[in-house]
């Protein structure tokens, strides 16, 4: 799904977050290091073919059912929609937040609640696009996603473009992508693949 063409669903988990983040720094991910692809033992799930343009003739009535999935995974990864920080609950997550910490502590960084809060937003919300992608992720989906993203429109500087965004997106993306590979690793795989082509690694 394109950028022109993908919902602009922006979730109050997200906006919560959008407006809680101060952080300047983007965090390393394990990512760099070409380990996302192993972190999850789940086998991708096959993704549908799709017909160029399918997405702009569609009925609105048929995304019904990736609203009730989207509305489902929120559910199922307990993801507060009240502005409450999000905190690591279920194992995946954990599991994510404590490779991302330790990856993090061992490049001599501080971690804070802050950065777990901002971890789980990125792998939410790219979970939640690939839902809405109907789990059809390749490079240009990342930069759809990444283009429209209100958290890494908040982390970037606005006035970035060219090689210069292209290096201050990399490492947030990672992180995202990294942490995709546990809160929807059928997705995962995709993930790695597109950022692995778009920012290269």
């Amino acid at each position: 799904m394109n950028a022109r063409n993908r919902p602009f669903v922006l979730t109050l988990t997200l906006t919560a977050v959008v407006v809680a983040t101060t952080a300047c720094l983007p965090l390393p991910s394990p990512l760099d290091r070409g380990e996302a692809g192993e972190v999850s033992a789940a086998t991708p799930t096959a993704a549908q073919p799709s017909t160029p343009g399918d997405e702009a003739t569609a009925d609105p009535d048929d995304f019904a059912d990736v609203f009730a999935e989207r509305d489902e995974f929120f559910r199922a990864q307990q993801l507060p929609m009240d502005g409450t920080p999000l905190v690591a609950v279920t194992p995946a997550q954990q599991d994510f937040i404590a490779q991302q910490r330790a990856y993090v502590e061992q490049q001599g960084l501080e971690w804070t609640a802050s950065d777990e809060n901002l971890a789980l937003a990125l792998a939410g919300d790219a979970c939640e696009t690939a839902i809405l992608s109907r789990h059809q992720v390749d490079s240009s989906t990342l930069i759809a996603h990444v283009t429209t993203s209100p958290l890494f429109a908040q982390l970037i500087p606005a006035e970035l473009d060219g090689d210069a965004r292209t290096q201050a997106e990399a490492p947030i993306a990672s992180v995202m992508v990294f942490g995709t590979t546990f809160l929807c690793p059928d997705d995962g795989t995709q993930w790695v693949a597109a950022y692995r082509e778009v920012y290269g690694g």
